[in-house]
């Protein structure tokens, strides 16, 4: 097969061949086995396998596996539209896109792995970008500077997926041996409090793994509140909260 040219976005080449098979459920069947399985699972033949038909029938729709993970990123960004249920205040629009965000993120982690490994360009991809950009609209800043806002924000909700699904994946998913993986690790850092080499985290250390409270809300308050003393007039200060 002749290696595709360009982007999956910017080709036509889909060439429908059974009535029981499209993109869309290769792209979704493909999707729940990364939910399942997680990426490395994720193969033409899986995929195949999946939908219980022959690998070679999905080339009709799908060139590659690079694009077919294209595909799922793309329909995942979808689901990040808010479109008209967006707030019309600044503030209150970029809480509510990085919400969606972090909570694609918890529930589709696979999606992170993509983001790092592959520059996204779907046309969901775009309209969630367009989107951010029409939250902060209000402020009445340059391109520029809505650009560095928008994307200090989503760099913050990413970096705290990141945190919290390496924490998840941490921990084994069988019961018994997550409890004793728990016990033994908090063991250990109680020791490491207990030397006295690390007296900032110490307390934080005694506390075991990963029960410190979740920081989301309020590190995105302190972004929103220093985006607010930078940019916002008092119009749009005062509409906080709206």
């Amino acid at each position: 097969m002749a290696e595709a040219k360009g982007p999956v976005w910017a080709r036509n080449d889909r060439e429908p061949r059974r009535r029981t098979l499209s993109r869309e459920s290769i792209v979704y069947a493909a999707i729940a086995l990364a939910d399942r399985d997680g990426l490395d699972a994720v193969s033409i033949r899986s995929v195949a396998s999946w939908l219980d038909v022959r690998p070679m029938s999905l080339y009709g729709h799908v060139s590659s596996k690079d694009d077919l993970l294209d595909l799922m990123f793309d329909q995942i960004a979808g689901q990040n539209v808010l479109g008209d249920q967006l707030p019309q205040h600044w503030r209150t629009a970029l809480e509510a896109i990085a919400r969606r965000t972090r909570d694609q993120g918890l529930a589709h982690p696979w999606t992170i792995e993509l983001m790092t490994d592959r520059i996204q360009l779907g046309p969901n991809t775009l309209r969630v970008l367009d989107e951010w950009m029409r939250a902060v609209a209000p402020l009445s800043v340059s391109t520029e500077a809505a650009w560095t806002i928008v994307t200090a924000v989503n760099d913050y909700t990413v970096g705290y997926v990141i945190r919290v699904v390496a924490q998840r994946r941490a921990v084994p998913s069988d019961a018994r041996a997550a409890g004793e993986w728990t016990a033994t690790v908090n063991s250990y850092l109680t020791e490491r409090a207990d030397s006295g080499d690390h007296p900032h985290i110490a307390p934080l250390l005694r506390h075991g793994f990963a029960t410190q409270p979740d920081s989301f809300e309020a590190g995105l308050s302190w972004i929103l509140d220093s985006i607010e003393q930078s940019h916002a007039g008092p119009t749009s200060a005062g509409a906080a909260g709206r």
